[in-house]
């Protein structure tokens, strides 16, 4: 009798334990994972894997700003969530954002976007950046 409690015992502790566990991935999964871009003339900053937009336009803004000096303020370009994004600038001032399910679908977006403001010369990719769970 004793060692029939013993294994009640230790196999709804086993799936409690199991439980735990899925929720528990479950949890982090939904968990938002937020990212920016910022930019100024002549350079930009980027945040990723932050807890709320608000921080990561914060990061990204501070990033910016910190490389900058004294020129122009920052100012915050794209924002997302559990994906990525990326900025594409021209020699002319011009630029664009986008964002994507990975890396290469965010630059590529970024660069035609930017492409079509002026196309006698062609964007580069400045920077991407993943915010992922």
């Amino acid at each position: 009798m004793t060692s029939f409690r013993f294994r009640d015992l230790l196999k709804y502790t086993l799936f409690a334990l199991a439980c735990l566990s899925l929720c528990a991935t479950a949890a982090s999964a939904a968990a938002p994972s937020w990212g920016a871009i910022a930019t100024r003339p002549g350079g930009y900053g980027y945040a990723f894997n932050q807890t709320s937009r608000d921080a990561a336009e914060r990061v990204a803004r501070a990033q910016c700003e910190g490389a900058a000096g004294r020129s122009p303020r920052c100012e915050v370009r794209i924002y997302f969530d559990r994906s990525c994004a990326a900025l594409a600038t021209g020699n002319f001032g011009e630029w664009a954002t986008a964002v994507g399910p990975d890396r290469r679908a965010a630059g590529q977006a970024a660069v035609s976007q930017c492409d079509g403001h002026l196309p006698t010369e062609p964007c580069k990719l400045a920077v991407s950046v993943c915010s992922l769970p």
